[in-house]
């Protein structure tokens, strides 16, 4: 039997492409309920703009399996492209400038502009990078229709899971509300839990919990499509295809804090997002919202098994502010990974012995 630990985006991705692959003895153990991590608390934009040529690689091929999956789902998730905007002011700073570099040698279309060419925006703001391969989907209509596919099969275990117990040098089982619950493979998809669950010194892995807020505006007139970022304030946005304004700012507070908002934080964000975009001086915010990024040392995920681990133990997590757009392909690589027993060449960068080994990768870019 495969035990799947959390019942996020990530695990039921993996669950789903199982079961594709005819594995019908899967159980998923949920503290909670489906999707209550970061799968239900993100603003659902996607992108092949990172930092570290590993990551940009992975997120080019996940964007494309992403396109076509989103046409099997049982839900549309409206996946849809918009391009990134990158506000950078009179001076592109240097290390924008080596990432862009990196951005055309791959003929990833990005290019500057200057910022007046967007009518949508405020004249006099400089500097502007407009990278096409980026845009939007819906979060919870990929998470459901994991869901629906695998809810009638696999079978759902509501309980929180203290211990992976192993014996010559195998998985067994896992303690589930100390219960044990038997295994002959274990999968970790807890997002910034996952860390929790393999908590012994020997199978530990370096993923925390760092709180990010979003707020949503009251709608106007659509205008902003492309995801825009304030490189000198962290502030981001976007418009939903509700005319709503959905956007956050990059500051975080690290650990398992509640899940709240700031009212400094977002009073940042409403003051920004006023500066920086025509005709909505007035507007207010209707709500807002926190959930985790599970960061590791390096801001990349962490995908595959340690050769150290027991046989049979498996983890994808670690995402660090992009999984939910990982989440289909990243699912049927561990689906792979956990059938064959073969590590995928796109994977091979993100198994967690790079962090025993000091082979961390160089990413920078988390939005």
């Amino acid at each position: 039997m495969i035990v799947i630990v959390g019942a996020g985006a990530h695990g039921l991705s993996a669950a789903y492409h199982l079961l594709k692959r005819g594995v019908r003895d899967v159980t998923i153990v949920e503290a909670t309920r489906v999707g209550y991590g970061s799968s239900s608390r993100n603003v659902s934009r996607y992108r092949v703009y990172f930092n570290d040529r590993k990551n940009l690689k992975y997120a080019q091929e996940a964007m494309r399996f992403f396109s076509a999956e989103s046409k099997r789902l049982n839900l549309n998730p409206m996946f849809y492209r918009t391009g990134y905007l990158w506000v950078l002011g009179n001076t592109v700073p240097e290390g924008f400038r080596r990432s862009s570099s990196l951005w055309d040698s791959e003929g990833l279309g990005g290019k500057y502009l200057e910022c007046d060419q967007f009518p949508f925006l405020k004249t006099g703001l400089g500097n502007c990078y407009y990278g096409p391969i980026a845009g939007s989907f819906h979060h919870d209509y990929v998470t459901l229709s994991y869901y629906m596919e695998v809810k009638g099969t696999h079978r759902f275990m509501k309980g929180e899971v203290t211990k992976i117990l192993a014996s010559s040098g195998k998985v067994k089982g896992l303690l589930v509300n100390g219960v044990e619950l038997q295994a002959d493979q274990v999968l970790v998809t807890a997002g910034a839990w996952s860390s929790n669950v393999l908590s012994s010194p020997d199978l530990s892995i370096p993923v925390t919990p760092e709180r990010k807020e979003a707020y949503i505006t009251e709608d106007v007139k659509f205008r902003v499509k492309p995801l825009v970022i304030d490189l000198g304030t962290g502030v981001y946005f976007s418009h939903t295809l509700k005319g709503e304004i959905i956007g956050g700012v990059d500051k975080g507070v690290s650990g398992f804090v509640d899940f709240s908002t700031s009212l400094s934080n977002m009073m940042s964000y409403l003051r920004r997002l006023r500066e920086l975009v025509k005709g909505i001086d007035g507007i207010g915010i209707l709500r807002g919202w926190s959930g985790f990024y599970e960061m590791t040392p390096d801001r990349s995920h962490v995908m595959g098994f340690d050769p150290q681990w027991p046989e049979g133990l498996f983890v994808d997590a670690g995402y660090s502010g992009h999984g939910m757009m990982m989440a289909p392909l990243s699912g049927e690589l561990m689906a792979k990974m956990i059938t064959e027993g073969k590590v995928d060449p796109l994977a091979a960068p993100f198994t967690p012995e790079r962090f025993r080994t000091h082979k961390l990768l160089q990413e920078s870019m988390v939005i």
